[in-house]
Order: C-alpha cells, then structure tokens, then sequence
C-alpha cells in the first residue's frame, strides 16, 4: 500500500491533514525540519533538511524509496514550490502533490470573497438606494470574518442588514440569539454606516434549556441539547473581546425578556466572561436595528416582537430571522403580526436570505 507524505507536518494544515488522513485509514508519514517528532508518534515521522540544503534531494528520495510514498501534501508554500521543481527536474513521475499551495488556496479563497462582495454591494445598492453602498474592498473584509465563524446566516441576509444601517437613524443595534456570532460580526463592522456611531447589545443565554424549541422535531431537539452551547458561548467571547473595540459592544449571557431588562436598566447583568473587565457599555435609549434570532417557537418568537420592537426608533428596523422556516411558523406569525400592528407605520418591509425586514415610518 503507497504511502502519502505530509511534509512539512508541522504545520496547522500539515497536522490538520495528517489526523484526518489516518482517521480515513490511509497510510501516511510525516516529515519536517523539527528537532523531535510534530506528531507524537501518531504517525511515522522522518526529520528532513531544509529543501534548499544541499542534503536534501537525498534524504528525501530515500524517505520516498523507504516508505513507498507517491503522494504528497505540502501544506508550505515554499515547500510546495521547492517539490513542484524537484519533481519536474529529476522527473519523478510516479510522485505528485495532491494539494495547491497555501498561498494558490489564499487567493483563491479571495477571489471567490471579492466576486461575492461585488455582489453585496450591487444588493446594497438595491436596497438602500439613498445611499452609495460601502467600498467592495470593505465588504469582502466583512465577509472573510463573518464566514470564519460558524453560522447559519448567509450572504443576502448580512447584505441587508449592513443596508439597513445605512439607511438607520442614531440609536443602537440589539441582536437576541447569537450562536457563534457571525451576524454580530456583521452588524459590528458595519457600526458606523451611514454616519452614526452605533452600540452592538447581543442578549443569548448560551444555554440548551433556555434554547429549547419545542416546534422543532423531537431528533432535532436532541441535536440542539448535545450541540455544546457552553462551547460556543466561549467561542463568543474569545471572538469578540479581540474584535470589539471599547465602548464599541455590550454582550450579555441571558434570555430575551431578561435582556430587555437589563437593556431597559431595570435589572443587572454581567457581561459576558472576558468583557467583564471593560466600563459597561450605556444603551442609547432607542433601537435603530433589531435583530432577533433567538427561540423561534411561537410563542417565543412572539414574545421577543413584543419586548423589543417598541423600542425601534422612527426610520429605525426590525429584523426576524428564518421567516421562511422550515420546522414551524413561529418567526412568520411574529413577523406578520408586527405588520399587522404597525400598519401604516411601515414604510418598506421585505424579505431578504429568509429573514424579513421592516422599516417603522419616520
């Protein structure tokens, strides 16, 4: 059975590969440059030259002769190069490397970010047609950290919420339910468009019994109990407290009625874990961007329009995550309702990546 060889196997890719590699049960060897072994004997490992050392060339043909290797990933870009050339010179065409460069990858990843940021921005344009949307520069910058982090939000949605606060009046964004928080990302980034300087408030318990939707079907809900939500809520934390600036962001482990509470300055609240130490972050006293993602059962749903939509100023918005949802009608009956109470306080209403947003009359 050939052998795959992961040089330099010391790297994040190089290991990443390597563990998935033998969980496949594929035969593999590593090798670097490392003084001991970068696998701790998960698999065999072979130290190696640096490739342009003059003893290179020969340690590595015995490494290939020795372990029957025909394959190889080399997660290093100068590595990669250096082995395209070894290869092409010496003609050793029985051996290939089966990945792109790191760098190859790194552009290809931003080209396919660019070409999606041009078309954020051709969505904003459509939507927010006041104003001149953001430079595609600036949204391809939102879209690679926004889709670093896990989420079941996607490009149309996040597209119309940086929309929105374009065309928002001065007052803060609220986002009840945040998982990891890629629309958080989203709406923190886009904070000072159209020239207000906004407060990003994020209210999500992080907690399988508060998240509980009944509406979802019973293996579903299991799915949800087992995800690890004290997990993500450390994830949350480490993300924000390096990304937010001061002052910039308020985030609080607590369900939607106590963080209207706590928005409300009724009752207290801590901060999440590691923005603890930073001064409190003060509500403006109305909402220019309400987004709620939390529980979508009916009445939960319910529950959140009527806590939080009374605070969205005039020209302000609200927007109600999976309208369109599959498992229930919960976020659809909220957001109906709230068309319905608003009537002709509604001045543009639509539908956008399965969220529905409302715009209130100025």
């Amino acid at each position: 059975m050939s052998a795959t060889l992961v040089f330099p196997v010391s790297t994040p890719d190089g290991r990443a590969f390597l563990r998935q590699a033998l969980e496949r049960g594929e035969r593999v060897v590593g090798a670097s440059c490392d003084a001991s072994d970068p696998t701790e004997g998960a698999a065999p490992w072979v130290r190696l030259p640096l490739v342009h050392e003059p003893g290179f060339l020969p340690a590595f043909l015995d490494l290939v002769e020795r372990h029957e290797v025909t394959r190889i990933h080399a997660a290093a870009h100068m590595v990669h190069a250096a082995l395209g050339d070894i290869l092409r010179e010496h003609g050793l065409k029985h051996l290939r490397i089966i990945n792109r460069s790191a760098l190859e990858q790194e552009f290809a990843r931003w080209d396919d970010i660019f070409a999606r940021a041009g078309r954020w921005a051709d969505l904003i344009a459509a939507l927010a047609p006041s104003r001149p949307p953001p430079d595609p520069t600036f949204l391809a910058g939102v879209i690679r950290l926004a889709f670093d982090l896990f989420g079941e939000s996607y490009d149309d949605k996040l597209a119309a919420l940086l929309a929105c606060l374009l065309e928002a009046p001065e007052g803060d964004m609220v986002e009840i339910g945040a998982l990891f928080g890629r629309s958080a990302s989203v709406l923190l980034s886009g904070r000072n468009l159209g020239g207000a300087e906004r407060r990003l408030f994020v209210f999500d318990p992080w907690c399988a019994d508060e998240g509980a939707q009944q509406d979802l079907p019973e293996a579903l809900q299991a799915y949800t109990r087992a995800a690890g939500l004290e997990r993500v809520a450390h994830a949350f934390e480490a993300t924000f407290a390096a990304l937010a600036p001061p002052g910039s962001m308020g985030a609080y482990r607590a369900p939607s009625a106590a963080g209207r509470a706590i928005y409300g300055g009724t009752a207290d609240g801590e901060s999440v874990r590691l923005l603890k130490p930073r001064a409190p972050v003060k509500p403006a006293g109305g909402i220019a961007l309400l987004h709620i993602d939390g529980n979508h059962d009916a009445p939960c749903a319910a529950e959140d329009v009527a806590l939080w939509s009374p605070l969205v100023v005039p020209g302000g918005w609200v927007a109600i995550d999976d309208y369109c949802w599959r498992y229930g009608d919960g976020p659809k009956l909220a957001g109906d309702a709230l068309l319905k109470q608003w009537g002709a306080g509604v001045a543009r209403a639509y539908v956008a990546g399965d969220c529905l947003f409302i715009q209130r009359a100025r």
